[in-house]
Parts: structure tokens; sequence; C-alpha cells
């Protein structure tokens, strides 16, 4: 099977398509690189030295690059998983102190439940801060200390409503004193404002938005295949 390019000589038409914008200009010049290689014949070399039955230096060179490109994209998918774990717990938080904010006070079962949900979200956010490969990042480790000062300052009230504090920061539910808490403590201390479950939701919608936008920048290539970022020029020109 063939395939056939029509090309086209008037490099006016290659940018016809251009936005005026410089963000969406950029963004539709990528497709040109990768056009780029392929006219080039880069990627015609690099598989073809990558399949060749001799183990020359070529096509040995050729394989470490495709497998260090490999390793490369599966750590940075690694990092991204990461800062999903934290996303989606932060949301988790979020969510479980709106429901409470929003329970009618004699609903005793949302609310409790609404409290559990809560204390999963908190302790999986800071078990997934905690990963080896996101830990040192500052803009969520600094505000997974602010929780964990936030929750020490609240101990008492904590505990009063069945919520007790635990060691690395995070939170147990008390089952027997959750059930005999009263309603109205439980929206006081999570769901007014300036209160315990305020503070946290505030500081989770911070550590959503930054994780977010972590894991989104370790992906090497977007939707359409392109590469979000960087220019790798013609690295494959030397196997020829």
């Amino acid at each position: 099977m063939s395939i056939k390019v029509q090309a086209k000589t008037d490099t006016s038409f290659l940018f016809s398509g251009l936005s005026a914008t410089k963000d969406n200009g950029f963004n539709s010049m990528s497709w040109l690189k990768d056009y780029g290689l392929v006219k080039s014949g880069a990627y015609s070399k690099l598989m073809k030295a990558y399949y060749s039955d001799d183990e020359g230096d070529t096509s040995k060179a050729a394989k470490s690059v495709v497998s260090d490109k490999a390793k490369l994209m599966s750590a940075n998918k690694t990092v991204a998983d990461s800062y999903n774990k934290i996303s989606e717990s932060a949301k988790t938080v979020q969510d479980s102190v709106k429901k409470i904010q929003e329970a009618a006070a004699n609903d005793t079962e949302l609310l409790i439940s609404s409290v559990k949900s809560f204390v999963t979200g908190f302790n999986s956010m800071i078990d997934a801060a905690a990963d080896s490969s996101v830990k040192n990042d500052y803009s969520i480790s600094g505000r997974i200390s602010v929780l964990s000062s936030l929750s020490n300052g609240y101990t008492e009230k904590l505990t009063s409503v069945g919520v007790l504090r635990r060691p690395a920061g995070k939170l147990e539910i008390d089952e027997d004193k959750l059930k005999e808490a009263k309603a109205e403590d439980i929206k006081e201390l999570f769901a007014e404002k300036s209160s315990f479950g305020y503070g946290v939701s505030m500081s989770a919608e911070m550590i959503q938005d930054n994780a977010s936008y972590a894991a989104t920048r370790q992906s090497l290539y977007n939707a359409s295949g392109f590469a979000n970022a960087g220019s790798y020029g013609y690295m494959f020109d030397q196997f020829t």
C-alpha cells in the first residue's frame, strides 16, 4: 500500500490557517515540525535503523533514543498520576465541605457521611503529596503544611465531634462520638466562614489548581499527538 501526499509549493498556503494571536499561531504551527520530520525522511531513518537486522552502532543508537524516550514518558506519567491523585483528593475535600454547608440541620445521615468523606479526602491528599515524585514541590507541600497547622489549632473542637488528629497530620473518625455529635456543632466546625472546614476547603482548592497544572505540565504530548512544549529539532538526522 502506498500513501500519496499532495504537496503545496505555495508557502502562503502553509500559513493561511494560522490565527493572528501569538499563542494560537504557535500551536497551529506545531504541525509544521512533524511535517518537516516526515518530509526530511527523519522518521524513516529512525524506523529503518531501529528495525535493522544489523546490530551496528546506528541501530543501537536508534534503540537507545527510543528506549530513553520511553523511560522519560513513563516517568512523567508516574509523576502526573501522583499529581492527579492529589487533585482528586482535594476535590473530595471541597465537595464534602459543600455538602455539609448545604445539608439541613436535621439531616444527620448526610452530615455524618460528609464528615467521613472529608476525612478520607483529607488523608488521601496528605498521602499523595508525600509521594517521592512530588513531595519536593513546594506549591503542594507548603499548602499541606498549612492544613496540618490548621487542624492542630482545632484539635479540641475536632475531637468533640469525633474527628481525631493522628501522626503525620492525618485525621481519624471516632464513629461513636461522630454519631453523638450535634448537627449544629458539625456545621459550625465545617460549614461556617472562618471555620476549620472552610479554611481547609480554601487551601484544598489551591492545592487542586496547582496539582492539576503540574499534572498537565508533565504530559509530553497533547491529544493531537504534537509536542506540548520545547523543540526537539531533527535529532534523528544522525541515523543515515
